[in-house]
């Protein structure tokens, strides 16, 4: 990848189904967790098939996450719920449950919780069950 922390959506895609490969650089999520990267954070989270997955669905709950703990400073609310729209059109289960949460925490920010917005906790536990 030329540049980890401005990837582009080609590069996302071949690191995304290369199962191998390892996070380019520390805080990688934090690069690819912009709304900008939406069409590509949607594709790559909604394909079972994608051995990152998981670092993708990663990606939307900390772009969530992080627009309601700013109180909406890092996205617009609008923007966020137009990237919760795209996202319940995939029909994934996956992203399905995100959009749930994410509504969920829309409406009452105050359960905001670090760890689990931002930090992984939501998605790796999708993955357990």
């Amino acid at each position: 990848m030329k540049d980890p922390w401005n990837p582009i959506n080609e590069e996302l895609r071949e690191w995304a189904y290369d199962a191998d490969s390892l996070w380019p650089t520390q805080d990688f999520d934090l690069a690819v967790g912009e709304l900008y990267l939406s069409d590509i954070i949607i594709e790559l989270a909604s394909d079972n098939s994608c051995p990152k997955q998981r670092f993708f669905l990663k990606c939307a709950y900390l772009i969530v996450g992080d627009a309601v703990r700013t109180d909406y400073h890092t996205e617009t609310r609008e923007d966020v719920s137009n990237f919760l729209k795209q996202a319940s059109k995939t029909g994934n289960v996956y992203l399905l449950k995100f959009v749930e949460h994410a509504k969920e925490l829309m409406s009452n920010p105050s359960k905001f919780d670090y760890d689990q917005w931002c930090d992984g906790g939501l998605a790796n536990v999708q993955f357990k069950s």
